[in-house]
């Protein structure tokens, strides 16, 4: 009879306008209860319970704590079965699922026979299992008596991992860029090489050709020295975001390999390309853009060096800018704006209406930065004022001398 009463409930089920998916779910896991109980009692317990669930399908339904057992069952963690525990890596390792190379591999025998993980071919998911294993026994980062042995399997590494190793030797640098050729490794190359910099290293004429054939990401790491050496088509490859961690001397030097690339360019097109290099240009470089008509934006003017900006006078920076000259005004409390207002008079600043304050007002002495933060100790004012009040000293001292 308790078999009877339960087969109408489970057609009931099977019409999906009489409840959801979860409702349906639910069912079928208490039926597998009842059956159970069945064998014990009986006496089934399943319809009684879909008679008053079909009466009211809008009530709330408790927390499903029958069916979570079921749903983490496959993601326990499980023991090594007996007699598979791994003690040599080879091929038969390939026929091992993925939850039995989880509980049976050991990270230490992975780093040492490294040379035999790269001989088996692992699926990307056993690498992946196998790369976890090697980041649970290493947590702090490879060392590099393993990074030395790595091969084909540094493909399988990230950035972030990298920035965790100690790497000293150039040969081993060598091998993992020869690897990593074709392999859409720009990010691991660049961490690569900033690890192997950071530790002292010195990079050869031969690594930084190998470089050449991996986008730039890299190129802030390398010191003017080694920019120097840097193949001329490498700027050809930069983008704007790869010179963002990019230092002065380095950009002086990227500028003058980009100008002499970029030479037989002219016009909107040559400052299109010559645009991110232009914090290593001079004030001359900048008066030669002038003279082009080239409407520089305001982003680009931001990063002009200092020493670059301050010699340009009120008529060259209008030129330059064109009509973002307005930009000013929203600059004119940072350097190097900020500074090459300093510079001006201010009845000068007041001609171009943009309201623009910090110039030096008519009838005091013109000083030079250089001086002026000397004699602030190196201070950065916001306005010239403070300034202008040490110049009466300077004349009593200047006439008592």
């Amino acid at each position: 009879m308790a078999l009877q009463s339960a087969r109408p409930t489970l057609r009931f089920f099977e019409a999906p306008t009489h409840g959801s998916l979860l409702l349906l779910l639910l069912s079928l896991q208490w039926v597998l209860l009842s059956r159970a109980q069945t064998a014990d009692t009986g006496q089934g317990v399943v319809t009684p319970w879909l008679q008053r669930t079909s009466r009211d399908l809008s009530r709330q339904w408790p927390e499903p704590i029958v069916i979570l057992p079921r749903a983490l069952r496959g993601t326990e963690k499980k023991a090594c079965p007996p007699g598979r525990e791994v003690h040599v890596v080879d091929e038969s390792l390939v026929f091992y699922s993925e939850w039995e190379l989880e509980a049976c591999v050991h990270g230490a025998l992975l780093a040492e026979h490294m040379d035999q993980v790269n001989a088996v071919p692992f699926t990307y998911q056993q690498l992946n299992i196998l790369k976890r294993k090697l980041d649970q026994f290493y947590p702090q980062g490879y060392p590099e008596s393993l990074i030395q042995h790595l091969s084909y399997f540094f493909l399988e590494v990230t950035p972030e991992d990298i920035h965790k190793w100690n790497v000293t030797s150039l040969e081993t640098v060598k091998s993992l860029l020869q690897i990593s050729k074709g392999g859409k490794m720009d990010a691991q190359v660049a961490a690569l090489i900033a690890r192997y910099l950071v530790g002292g290293g010195q990079l050869d004429k031969v690594t930084l050709d190998m470089l050449a054939s991996f986008h730039p990401t890299y190129i802030c790491s390398l010191s003017p020295e080694q920019l120097s050496l840097v193949q001329q088509d490498v700027v050809w490859a930069v983008r704007p975001q790869d010179l963002d961690g990019c230092g002065p001397l380095q950009m002086d030097v990227l500028y003058h390999k980009a100008h002499i690339a970029f030479r037989n360019m002219s016009g909107s097109a040559y400052f299109a390309r010559i645009k991110p290099f232009l914090g290593g240009a001079s004030a001359e470089d900048l008066r030669v853009l002038i003279q082009q008509n080239i409407s520089m934006d305001m982003a680009t003017f931001k990063k002009l060096r200092k020493e670059a900006l301050l010699p340009l006078t009120i008529a060259e920076v209008q030129k330059l800018l064109g009509p973002n000259l307005e930009g000013l005004k929203a600059e004119e409390g940072n350097s190097p704006v900020r500074d090459w207002i300093f510079r001006q008079r201010q009845d000068d600043l007041d001609r171009l209406g943009l309201g623009l304050h910090g110039g030096i007002p008519n009838g005091y002495l013109v000083l030079d930065l250089n001086i002026r933060e000397a004699l602030l100790g190196g201070s950065h004012l916001l306005g010239p004022g403070s300034a202008f009040t040490v110049i009466p000293t300077l004349l009593l001292a200047f006439i008592l001398s």
